[in-house]
């Protein structure tokens, strides 16, 4: 590395928090669909839950567990 150059860090995003907002695929669905977390609550088993809209069908929205979801940006925001 040339002196001045700044190293990239790169990191791996497990256990990521979700966030209202952020842009995420769920496992058990195909790889086409994407969806936005709109909120989020908790079944009767204490599980966390995020309410998701589809991004590319707006009519859309569906319940997920958390653990289902993977973040499509690595920090959550645009």
């Amino acid at each position: 590395m040339a002196k001045g150059d700044k190293a990239v860090v790169i990191r791996e995003v497990t256990n990521h928090r979700f966030n209202q907002g952020d842009l995420v695929k769920v496992a058990s669905l195909e790889d086409k669909l994407t969806f936005c977390i709109i909120g989020f609550k908790y079944n009767a088993q204490g599980n966390s839950l995020a309410i998701l809209k589809g991004l590319f069908n707006q009519d859309v929205i569906i319940e997920k567990p958390v653990a289902e979801l993977t973040n499509l940006l690595i920090r959550g925001i645009l």
